[in-house]
């Protein structure tokens, strides 16, 4: 069984063009620890919970410039966690040419990490 955690408002994003990585988190929540699952760092608290998504080479990955990374319209990010999965999608739309463009990630993987069992969502509109 799963719990759902939205908390409207709460998010945050940062982009860091020099090393090329896009941060969405809980502005109100402590970091404890990170785990790498392929090319996302995962943020947690000391209850296991996710906090936090990194996104390692942000600008290759939606295929987007870095300086349109700077200023995204849209995110979206769902996190569901179960005793064996993590399965993070995220959705990114940004404005070029004053045109809206999505871009989507995908990723799963083992919950070797030992997040603890849920679904949480970052979103800024």
């Amino acid at each position: 069984m799963s719990n759902k955690e939205v908390v409207p408002g709460d998010s945050e994003y940062d982009y860091d063009s020099l090393n090329d990585t896009f941060y969405i988190y809980y502005s109100s929540r402590k970091y404890s620890s990170s785990k790498i699952l392929e090319d996302l760092v995962i943020d947690m608290n000391a209850d296991n919970k996710v906090v936090g998504i990194e996104v390692l080479n942000a600008s290759k990955k939606f295929g987007i410039s870095k300086y349109e990374l700077r200023s995204p319209v849209e995110l979206e990010c769902e996190i569901d966690v179960s005793d064996r999965k993590v399965n993070i999608n995220l959705k990114f739309t940004f404005l070029k040419r004053n045109h809206h463009i999505a871009r989507t990630m995908s990723v799963t993987g083992t919950n070797d990490m030992n997040l603890s069992p849920a679904s949480n969502s970052f979103a800024l509109a």
